[in-house]
């Protein structure tokens, strides 16, 4: 089985978090057949997964999630919060067995007090039971109805199968669409429990339900299933006219079948197949190991790499031939496309964290006895796999703060004249190379000169320093380590405690983190995120005799400036760019290196980079040109270093480093 832990691990997580998503809006459309029945059957789906695995605690637990849910979708237990209160449980519950099997391969937590809360609810009071759901039947559409109807009308029969395959055999989804189709080679299967989809990807147990329409007897429809390898059995009951508007399910053994021999028209069936809402197709999409993708990644940077040196060697050898030149751009063109398609593969929709936070929110909301509307917006925007598993903390940090400390509670929100329930704006969206995410809050807003004044009594600022900043500055101080306006810290968070954390995390990311806020109107976090980390375009430039890369996302625009055109502003370097005055940084200053004589050159070259919203213009020694770049890491003993964030091999074979540019406005 270990082989199929890592799968068992991947999909248990994807349907907690669609567990976690469904349960969320069940509590506040309790009414929603839909989503019960979603919820329903992703839980059915987890038990059956985990005791396949042998993971009984698990299996147990969900079992008798399971139990409550299906009198829930029977109508006989009405939803109340108390009791989407312990599902919630349950399902954080079986988070942490997750967890535990991941790193230990054991299910270390107990589960018989959440088991012992969840067959006292069994005892709750039953509602109405005007429904046609019940447990041997399904839950049908109106058309659908219809179709039945109509057919029985024309003399067919309509049975639901229950079919059951040997335990433990290898490929139930195999088994199941053979299944499936003799079924249809001679009548019409109008729906299944599991779905026809998850039965093709082996979400069930080793049992299924059909609902079908057939002219065929059951002793037709028996030898037909129980004829395919690894049918254990099926059992067949007869479903009238009686039982659709809702009369209980006669079963075969009450009562006499007329059997007939007329066959369906073989011309009749495609018609009818093609009139069903569900089809079983070849999925699409396969999942892959993510350490194969790193590999696939490093094998084209290997690739782009080797493509620029040739072409490197091309060039200082002066060397011009037809053939050779269609080749290279031969080459080019593959490399180009390759690179293309494996970022693409990277790619994930940004909603894979996104999800976990609905939950979270509420959950802290009423902790807080806080009232907070999460509103989620591009979430379907794409980013790099590996900057997503990145990502996940510090979001955490900044919505809790925003909770903890941003949003007022309900009575001053009153008091103030604002709505009683705050809104909490999530946004993912694309800007060019880069991806900007913001945590915005109607809240109260920070205070820049109550900052200051912390920032004085932490001894982080002394007066004279907080009497020059500006208060974009001041904000800015709620980034440093150990920073908080709070006299007491919470267990929840606090603004600024761990703040520098995540701003070290976004600037690890090769990524930037600016506040914008007003008191008493709330407060955004503006991260702006690189698409991916892998490969990108740089700028090639000489410090002294050095060669550096500066990514092309960050860069407006470049150009050569004579001394004169320096100034003096404040006591910092400026030239003026179309009207703009931008503040000029020596490149050489940031590395140590020795900076040039003014009267001893013509002319400088200027680099204009955007940092947030402001621009700064970085003098180079020289421009050299534009190309594909493969990031590499500098290792940990020199990851922190300053102004570098890692390095790059160029063409001619040399290490080039790569120039962190964000932070020295």
């Amino acid at each position: 089985m270990s082989q199929y832990l890592r799968m068992f691990l991947d999909e248990s997580e994807e349907y907690l978090q669609s567990l976690n998503q469904n349960l969320l809006e069940l509590e506040n459309n309790p009414n929603d057949e839909q989503l019960i029945n979603e919820i329903f059957r992703a839980a059915h789906s987890l038990k059956g997964m985990a005791a396949t695995m042998g993971f009984d605690k698990m299996a147990n637990l969900t079992h008798e999630m399971e139990n409550v849910l299906d009198r829930i979708r029977a109508k006989k237990l009405v939803l109340k919060t108390e009791i989407v209160d312990i599902l919630f449980i349950c399902l954080d519950r079986l988070e942490k067995l997750v967890k535990e099997i991941a790193t230990s391969g054991n299910e270390a937590s107990d589960v018989e007090d959440i088991v012992l809360r969840l067959q006292n609810i069994k005892n709750e009071e039953t509602s109405s039971k005007n429904s046609i759901i019940d447990d041997n039947f399904f839950d049908l559409e109106s058309e659908e109805k219809d179709q039945i109807l109509q057919y029985l009308k024309k003399g067919y029969f309509c049975y639901l199968l229950d079919v059951e395959l040997v335990e433990g055999c290898l490929l139930k989804s195999v088994r199941g669409f053979m299944v499936i189709k003799s079924l249809k080679e001679i009548g019409i299967v109008i729906k299944s429990i599991p779905s026809l989809k998850d039965i093709e990807d082996e979400k069930f147990d080793y049992q299924f339900k059909v609902l079908y329409i057939t002219k065929e007897s059951e002793k037709e429809i028996r030898e037909t299933v129980t004829d395919i390898i690894d049918v254990k059995g099926v059992t067949i009951t007869r479903i009238t006219e009686e039982d659709l508007e809702g009369q209980s399910v006669i079963s075969t053994a009450e009562m006499e079948i007329a059997v007939t021999e007329e066959k369906i028209e073989t011309e009749e069936t495609p018609q009818i197949d093609r009139k069903t809402s569900q089809d079983i197709k070849v999925s699409p999409t396969i999942r892959v190991d993510i350490d194969k993708l790193d590999s696939l990644m490093n094998l084209v940077a290997e690739l782009l790499i080797n493509k620029t040196r040739l072409e490197e060697i091309c060039n200082r050898m002066n060397f011009s031939n037809e053939l050779l030149n269609d080749i290279l751009q031969q080459l080019d063109r593959v490399t180009m496309n390759l690179q293309h398609t494996v970022m693409q593969v990277r790619m994930v929709p940004i909603e894979r964290i996104f999800n976990r936070f609905p939950r979270m929110v509420r959950d802290l909301s009423k902790e807080l006895n806080k009232k907070v509307n999460l509103i989620i917006e591009g979430a379907e925007t794409e980013l790099d796999r590996s900057i997503i598993d990145s990502l996940g903390d510090p979001l955490v940090h900044l919505l809790r703060n925003a909770i903890d400390h941003g949003i007022e509670d309900p009575e001053t929100r009153r008091r103030l004249g604002k709505p009683e329930i705050a809104e909490l704006r999530l946004t993912a969206s694309q800007k060019g190379n880069e991806i900007l995410i913001q945590v915005i809050d109607d809240g109260r807003g920070l205070d820049p000169d109550k900052i200051g004044r912390k920032g004085i009594e932490r001894g982080l600022i002394t007066k004279e320093e907080f009497d020059k900043m500006s208060d974009q500055e001041k904000i800015n101080l709620i980034f440093r380590p150990g920073f908080s306006t709070s006299d007491t810290i919470s267990d929840i968070s606090g603004r600024g405690v761990g703040l520098d954390v995540v701003k070290r995390t976004v600037e690890s990311l090769d990524g930037h983190i600016d506040i914008d806020t007003e008191i008493g109107k709330g407060t955004t976090f503006n991260i702006s995120l690189p698409l991916t980390l892998a490969i990108t375009q740089a700028l090639l430039v000489k410090i002294c005799d050095e060669t550096y890369a500066i990514p092309l996302s960050v860069i407006v625009e470049a150009e050569d400036i004579t001394p004169d055109r320096i100034q003096m502003v404040q006591g910092q370097e400026v030239f003026l760019l179309r009207g703009h005055m931008i503040p000029l940084v020596w490149s050489h200053k940031l590395l140590g290196l020795p900076v040039p004589d003014l009267n001893e050159v013509d002319q400088l070259s200027v680099v204009v980079i955007r940092t947030g919203k402001k621009y700064v213009g970085l003098i180079v020694t020289e421009l050299i040109n534009q190309q594909d770049i493969v990031i590499k890491s500098l290792g940990e003993f020199l990851i922190n270093t300053p102004h570098i964030s890692g390095a790059t091999i160029l063409g001619d074979g040399e290490v080039a480093l790569i120039l962190d540019v964000r932070n020295i406005a």
